[in-house]
C-alpha cells in the first residue's frame, strides 16, 4: 500500500475519510490485530494477511489502514479525525502451523462483523459488536483441530508415503506407529512449550528410539526402520514455511522470508540432534548394518493412487474438511502424474523433476483457490505430501548413515529437491498471478 513517509520512518496512512474518534479507531485496530494474528498462526503468508486486513479496514472505516509485517510482527497504523495517528504492534504466537478449520472460521467471524458493521446503530452497539468479535478470534486462536485427527491423518500420511518406498509391508506399518508415537509425543510436551528445538528434537529422539524397538523385537528388518524413520523426518520438516519463505522472497519481504528460513532450519536442527541420539543407539545396541541395493519399482497406477491417498490424509491432518478431499485428491494424482512423466518419459533428476512438477502444481493451486475457498500454501501441500516428498534420497542418506558411510550427498539431495518444490510452486503461483493481471 503506498503512503507518504512518516517520522517513526513507517509509511503514513491517508486521513481517515470516516472521520473516527481515537477511541474507535483503537477498537477497530485492535480486533484486526487479533485478526491477522489468527490468520498468521493458521498458516496465512503475510500478503495473504495484508490483503484481509486491508479489506476488512476498510469495511470498518479505516480507509487510511497502514499495514507492516515484520516476520511475526504485524503493526497496525491509522489516524484520527483529528488527524493523530494510533498504532497497535503484536506479534503471532508462530507461522509453523497449516489449520484449515480455523482459518476458515476466522474468515467467516470477519465477514460476518463487516456485514453486521452496517447495522450498527451508534456507538454502543459498535463497542459492543467489535468487543464480542476480538474475544471470538481470541477464542479462535486458542482452539485447533483435535489432536486425534491430526495424529490420524499423520498416521495415514506416513503410512502411504512409505507405500512409495516399497520396500515391505512390515516398512508400512512401521512407519505409520513411528508416526503415531511421535505425534503422541508432540501432544505430550506440547504443554510444556519447549522451544521449537528441543520439542523436534524430542519427537525425532522418540521416532529413531521405537523404531529400533521394532528391529529389536523382530518385527521389522534394519531397511524397514530406515524407511519408518525417513517417512517421520520428511513429515517434521515445515515444508509450508518451505513456500512461505519463497514467495515472501518473490514479494521483497525478505525479514518475512528469513524467519520462516530459521523456522525450517530450527526443524533442521532438531531432527539432526535426533538422528545423531537414533545412529548412536543403533551402534551401542549392535543392530546390523542395513543393506538395500535398490528399491523395488512401484508400476505408474499405484504410485497415484498412493499419492492420491496421500494427499486426502494429509488435508485431514491439517484440519480439512470434506470440501478439501476431493480438491486434495485431484492435486495429488495430477502432481504424481506429471512428476512420473519427467522422471520416466524424459528422464531428468528427481531435483528437477519434482521441481518443475512443483510449477504446475502452483499453477494448478492457484487456480483453484476461488473454487474451493482455501488458500494456494494449503493446495499445494497436499499435492507436495501425495507426490513430491524426497522420501528415497532421505531413506538412502539413512541407511549410509546408519552403515557408517557418508550420507552427506542423499541428504543434500534431499534438501535441493526441497527447496526446488518450495521454489516452484512459488514461481506457478506468481506466474498465474502474472497472467491474471494481464487478462
Amino acid at each position: 500500500m503506498e503512503a507518504a513517509a512518516s517520522p517513526s520512518g513507517l509509511s503514513a496512512p491517508e486521513p481517515a475519510a470516516a472521520g473516527l474518534s481515537a477511541k474507535k479507531v483503537r477498537l477497530r485496530l485492535a480486533f484486526l490485530s487479533a485478526l491477522g494474528h489468527g490468520f498468521l498462526e493458521s498458516g496465512q503468508t503475510t500478503r495473504q494477511t495484508e490483503e484481509a486486513l486491508g479489506r476488512y479496514g476498510r469495511e470498518l472505516g479505516l480507509d487510511g489502514l497502514v499495514l507492516n509485517s515484520f516476520g511475526r510482527m504485524l503493526l497496525l497504523e491509522a489516524v484520527t479525525r483529528d488527524g493523530a495517528t494510533v498504532s497497535l504492534s503484536g506479534a503471532a504466537r508462530s507461522l509453523d502451523a497449516i489449520d484449515c478449520t480455523r482459518a476458515r472460521a476466522l474468515e467467516r467471524l470477519a465477514e460476518r462483523t463487516v456485514e453486521d458493521a452496517r447495522t450498527w446503530a451508534d456507538s454502543a452497539a459498535a463497542h459492543g459488536g467489535l468487543t464480542a468479535a476480538r474475544q471470538e478470534v481470541e477464542r479462535l486462536r486458542d482452539t485447533a483441530t483435535p489432536w486425534w485427527v491430526v495424529t490420524l491423518g499423520l498416521t495415514l500420511l506416513a503410512f502411504f508415503i512409505s507405500m512409495q518406498l516399497g520396500v515391505s509391508w512390515q516398512a508400512w506399518v512401521a512407519a505409520a506407529l513411528v508416526q503415531a508415537v511421535t505425534s503422541l509425543v508432540g501432544v505430550m510436551i506440547g504443554g510444556l512449550r519447549l522451544p521449537r528445538l528441543f520439542a523436534i528434537a524430542v519427537q525425532s529422539c522418540a521416532a529413531g528410539a521405537f523404531a529400533t524397538a521394532l528391529v529389536q523385537l523382530g518385527f521389522v528388518d534394519p531397511v524397514g526402520a530406515a524407511a519408518a524413520i525417513a517417512v517421520n523426518w520428511l513429515l517434521l520438516i515445515p515444508l509450508p514455511q518451505v513456500i512461505g519463505a519463497v514467495t515472501d522472497a518473490i514479494e521483497a519481504d525478505h525479514l518475512s522470508a528469513m524467519t520462516r528460513v530459521a523456522s525450517v532450519a530450527i526443524a533442521a536442527g532438531g531432527i539432526a540432534i535426533g538422528g545423531g541420539f537414533t545412529f548412536a543407539l543403533g551402534e551401542v545396541l549392535g543392530m546390523a548394518h542395513p543393506r538395500l541395493d535398490a528399491l523395488p519399482t512401484l508400476p505408474w497406477y499405484l504410485v497415484l493412487v498412493f499419492s492420491a491417498l496421500g494427499a486426502v490424509a494429509n488435508a485431514f491432518a491439517n484440519g480439512g474438511r470434506l470440501a478439501l478431499v476431493a480438491p486434495a485428491a485431484f492435486l495429488g494424482v495430477v502432481t504424481g502424474a506429471v512428476n512420473q512423466f519427467f522422471l520416466h518419459a524424459t528422464g531428468l533428476s528427481a531435483v528437477w523433476a519434482n521441481s518443475l512438477s512443483a510449477v504446475v502444481l502452483g499453477l494448478l493451486s492457484a487456480a483453484l483457490v476461488k473454487r474451493t475457498g482455501y488458500p494456494y500454501q494449503v493446495l499445494a501441500l497436499m499435492g507436495i505430501t501425495g507426490a513430491l516428498l524426497p522420501g528415497i534420497p532421505v531413506f538412502f542418506g539413512i541407511l549410509q548413515a546408519m552403515g557408517g558411510g557418508d550420507a552427506a550427498e542423499h541428504f543434500g539431495t534431499a534438501a535441493a529437491i526441497s527447496l526446488g518444490i518450495g521454489t516452484g510452486v512459488a514461481l506457478g503461483v506468481h506466474l498465474a498471478r502474472l497472467r491474471w493481471r494481464t487478462r
